[in-house]
């Protein structure tokens, strides 16, 4: 598992290698199995719209599919509060080993909502009752669990965030409220109508902090979550589709300037931030990977880097969205990652990416 952006060794980055022509052998994809690599191709090739890509081999070869375009996020986005997490350790605000209570954690925990992420941090992590800051932060990359995700955001601040997406080239990033977004899914009567999508994504941050503070809010979204999801499961899984695209978004050039930034220590506290993506450890042959990922209903987003034996660091980033409910998202994550993993370790398979791009 991998991805990421361009740029080898630290310090000032030296311009991106120009796009490469289109390969001059490019037979069309015809496999639409998003469980595999050549159905991701395909799928760039005949819904180009709903995929965004970018891949830097880091040895002089860029491939771009839509790369300035928005797509939603999910958790892919949470590199941005690691980024903020490395700065703050770096700079003395925040001690690694500080300690949080594991009440203070679930009060942005959302059931129902995360994949089950949490219980399998508190599985791996243990009952409590405290942990340290940074296995939250373990919590937040490994099972990516939202909660921790809010209680890192509301212990920096949105300020802190912020600098430090603007710190990799990210200029007015959108900052995810996990917690408040379930919230607007489960009670959509809380958003104005004629809402703009800035707004919507600024008010899952303010409904996220009602949620941590209201137990009986939070009670009732976690009511109307369930009860949603039992009743009407099509409905619920229809309205989620639509819910996915009013999130925090951002653009595969965006995403890929962070890890750009840690993997090349252009970042404070980058080690920090590198060691924490690059958790599953080196893969022989391979080189080791640091990557966040994520997914709504519909949407599997990837973002990281690749460390190779030899020294040399490749990037990159998938974004895709209005994907079919079938297969189901989770088994569309080892296409995706297959995907990126083929184009950064094949120069062959990065021609074919470069066919559909």
């Amino acid at each position: 598992m991998a991805a990421g952006l361009v740029l080898v060794g630290c310090g000032t980055a030296p311009a991106a290698p120009a796009e490469p022509p289109r390969p001059a052998d490019c037979p069309a994809p015809t496999s639409s199995d998003l469980t595999t690599a050549d159905g991701w191709l395909g799928r760039i090739a005949m819904q180009p719209d709903t995929v965004g890509v970018l891949v830097d081999d880091g040895r002089g070869r860029v491939v771009a599919h839509r790369a300035d375009r928005s797509f939603p996020l999910a958790s892919a986005v949470k590199v941005v509060h690691l980024a903020a997490y490395a700065a703050a350790v770096s700079d003395g605000r925040v001690r690694p080993e500080d300690r949080v209570t594991r009440g203070d954690w679930e009060r942005w925990y959302v059931p129902g909502t995360d994949g089950d992420a949490h219980p399998a941090a508190l599985q791996r992590l243990g009952p409590g009752p405290d942990y340290t800051v940074d296995q939250l932060v373990t919590a937040m990359i490994r099972e990516s669990d939202n909660a921790a995700a809010d209680w890192l955001r509301a212990r920096l601040g949105d300020d802190a965030l912020r600098a430090a997406a603007a710190s990799a080239g990210w200029q007015d990033v959108e900052l995810p409220g996990f917690a408040g977004a379930a919230a607007r899914l489960a009670v959509p009567e809380l958003a104005p109508s004629g809402a703009t999508h800035a707004q919507l994504v600024d008010l899952d941050g303010r409904l996220g902090r009602r949620v941590a503070d209201d137990p009986a809010f939070r009670a009732e979204v976690v009511r109307r979550i369930g009860a949603a999801a039992a009743q009407d499961p099509t409905g619920f899984v229809a309205a989620a589709r639509a819910w996915s695209a009013t999130t925090a978004q951002g653009t595969p050039a965006q995403l890929l300037g962070v890890h750009r930034a840690i993997a090349t220590g252009a970042l404070p506290g980058a080690g920090l931030a590198a060691r924490q993506l690059s958790w599953q450890g080196a893969t022989p042959g391979v080189g080791t990977v640091g990557f966040k990922s994520g997914s709504f209903v519909d949407v599997l987003t990837f973002g990281g880097f690749l460390r190779r034996d030899d020294g040399s660091v490749g990037y990159a980033v998938v974004l895709g969205r209005d994907l079919p409910g079938s297969p189901p998202v989770a088994r569309q994550v080892a296409g995706q990652q297959g995907l990126v993993l083929e184009a950064l370790t094949s120069p062959r398979a990065l021609d074919r990416l470069a066919c559909v791009a």
